[in-house]
């Protein structure tokens, strides 16, 4: 049943709006970085720019993982800005919230933003490729009942986590982080 918010036909051009977004990217990253010189260079960082989302345009792989990523980045800016307007809410001005985040509490929160940003291309990795890598060969590793190299990748990643050599370490990780936080104090 075709409706107005139908979008389905936008997901056969995915790949034009990945070009357009790595352009955008690689321009704004060489044109701040001016590696390629200053503002006489634009047209060669367009060049280059091109260049570069050209050659995503040659791997379906990197397009797919672009696509997984975009949105996830997007909840994660969002999320970033309703906590700011939440902070505003109660009485926080934009001055002292600049202040927080170019101070100590600032280190703290480019760590957390970098932690997450990492873990969502490590999922997107996962998404894309685990199940490739999974076919290809890698050795079924089976325990408890459970084998972590069936058909479903989704399926193999929850066995994989709860598999009890998994949880075993996560828990020795446990003792051992607070071992060295309270050794440390």
């Amino acid at each position: 049943m075709a409706t107005i918010l139908d979008v389905n036909l936008l997901q056969s051009f995915d790949f034009v709006f990945v070009i357009l977004l790595v352009w955008t990217a690689a321009f704004a990253i060489l044109h701040k970085t001016a590696i390629l010189g200053g503002d006489k260079a634009k047209a060669v960082n367009a060049t280059v720019a091109a260049g570069i989302a050209l050659l995503f345009l040659l791997s379906r792989t990197a397009i797919d993982i672009v696509n997984f990523m975009v949105p996830w980045f997007a909840v994660a800016i969002i999320f970033l800005f309703l906590m700011i307007l939440i902070f505003m809410m109660f009485g926080a001005d934009a001055k002292s919230i600049k202040g927080v985040i170019s101070g100590e509490a600032g280190e703290s929160l480019r760590w957390v933003i970098i932690g997450v940003g990492l873990l969502i291309i490590i999922a997107a990795f996962g998404n894309v490729l685990g199940q490739k890598f999974l076919v290809e060969g890698a050795p079924s590793v089976s325990g408890a009942n459970v084998t972590v190299a069936g058909g479903d990748f989704e399926q193999n990643v929850q066995a994989t986590l709860f598999h009890p050599k998994i949880i075993g370490l996560l828990v020795l990780f446990g003792v051992l982080i607070f071992a060295v936080a309270l050794l440390t104090v």
